[in-house]
């Protein structure tokens, strides 16, 4: 569909009321209402500020359907839900897919609620004491009676029938694996704890897993409720819009190649900069995803996914770095402030520029791919943050808005959000990237090529 022109002066006036909010730093962000809370992943969007920016961008409009090319843990998604919106997403990493795939129901809340107990019972029943895994390095990153533990799990919700049931059971188990791990919970990369503290580690993986289990079935039924309310689930208890989510690299093409397909909204969190040195979702996802059918995913995960702990984060955007800088000669052409960026940097030790570069080689050639998959008119939010490489701040905003705007989009207005703890998007312990303290929203809206010639 071809979203109607809404008036975008109204929309400034809406979003800098917005912005103008005292509320708009969101400081209980922590608490995680309905489907976000199933798991800790890295850096998540918060999900008030993602639907106060939904409900601006649809009001008064005929949008129907939403687009996230880095679902994440699927934040956008649950929001768009909340809103009787069609869903397209994409992500890299499957762990997220398996989130959102989980999310996205259906709320089979009394079915789930029973298969939860047959785990937890199958697993305390269970004496089988062979660790579950293929993998020759689990011993470092797990203690032998916690491997037992999750073995038993692991066997315990093979054993159930349905494919969307286990994707949900999966989610906890995922949860219990970041939390039963040998590796600190304090940062998003692996790093093993202290010996000794290993060792008097009390931990009961079962009743870790029940807990959190009974948590998100409790988060998960409250979502189910607020969708009933809204009348926006099937008598069956299925979500009554379309929901998609590709694992998919959007550096490699549109998600999907039907026109039928383009999404009204665009609302997403890109990341600010290559994962190994910004956030590192592929090095959080390694451990939980060692414990899980890939094949419960998505047919297209496989053992690549899980070849280091690296393997992830190599995939995403700004790898390999290898003839980055001359990838980009055109980009500086097209971007004051990149070009300003990168030249600032040419002092630095080399592997800092060509990262940068990497990076935007790959968000660059993505930009088409997304802009592919909108319909005329689709307004758009980004959220984004400004990274600091060698001391020197890389301004993603200016950069981001300048490569748009080259390709026809119109901008509309920028918000910014103060982000009230400062750990927002940066890994912890990361020396490489610098801490942020706020956020910036780009507002544009798209318009296709045979539109501005």
């Amino acid at each position: 569909m071809s979203v109607p022109a809404t008036d975008d002066h109204s929309l400034v006036s809406d979003l800098a009321e917005l912005a103008g909010n005292d509320n708009w730093a969101f400081r209980s962000w922590a608490a995680r209402e309905y489907s976000h809370g199933l798991f800790q992943y890295p850096a998540m969007m918060v999900p008030q500020m993602q639907r106060e920016l939904m409900d601006r961008l649809t009001r008064g409009s005929e949008a129907l359907s939403a687009y996230d090319p880095f679902v994440g843990s699927g934040t956008t998604m649950s929001e768009a839900m909340l809103s009787g919106l069609d869903f397209l997403g994409s992500d890299i990493n499957p762990l997220a897919v398996l989130l959102c795939r989980a999310k996205s129901g259906p709320f089979f809340i009394d079915a789930l609620f029973a298969a939860g107990d047959r785990v937890v019972a199958g697993a305390l029943e269970s004496r089988k004491t062979q660790i579950a895994l293929e993998w020759s390095g689990w011993d470092k990153w797990f203690r032998r009676d916690v491997a037992i533990g999750l073995s038993r799990l692991r066997r315990a919700i093979q054993r159930e029938r349905l494919h969307s049931t286990r994707q949900f059971l999966w989610v906890s188990m995922a949860e219990t694996v970041r939390l039963v791990s040998n590796s600190r919970t304090s940062t998003v990369k692996l790093h093993i704890r202290p010996a000794k503290e290993i060792a008097l580690r009390k931990i009961d993986v079962v009743e870790m897993f029940r807990k959190i289990f009974a948590r998100n079935l409790a988060n998960f039924r409250d979502q189910r409720d607020t969708l009933r309310e809204r009348e926006l689930l099937t008598t069956r208890g299925e979500y009554a819009g379309d929901i998609t989510v590709h694992l998919h690299n959007v550096s490699d093409g549109p998600c999907s190649e039907d026109e039928s397909m383009r999404c009204d909204v665009l609302v997403t969190s890109p990341p600010y900069g290559d994962n190994a040195t910004t956030v590192p979702y592929g090095q959080h996802a390694f451990l939980p995803l060692q414990w899980i059918d890939l094949e419960d995913i998505d047919e297209d995960a496989d053992e690549r996914f899980l070849a280091s702990t690296h393997a992830i984060d190599s995939m995403s955007l700004g790898a390999p770095r290898r003839g980055a800088l001359d990838a980009v000669v055109p980009i500086r052409a097209i971007s004051p402030a990149f070009d300003r960026a990168l030249s600032q940097l040419a002092d630095q030790p080399p592997d800092r520029a060509m990262r940068v570069a990497a990076f935007w080689r790959d968000l660059d050639g993505s930009l088409d791919h997304i802009l592919a998959q909108l319909s005329d008119g689709a307004l758009m939010a980004w959220t984004v943050g400004n990274r600091s490489v060698g001391g020197l701040r890389v301004p993603m905003d200016e950069i981001l808005e300048e490569l748009l705007v080259h390709r026809g989009c119109k901008r509309i207005t920028t918000l910014q959000r103060d982000i009230p703890d400062c750990r927002k998007r940066m890994a912890s312990r990361n020396s490489v990237a610098a801490t942020m303290n706020a956020e910036r929203v780009l507002v544009l809206r798209h318009v296709h090529h045979e539109q501005h010639g």
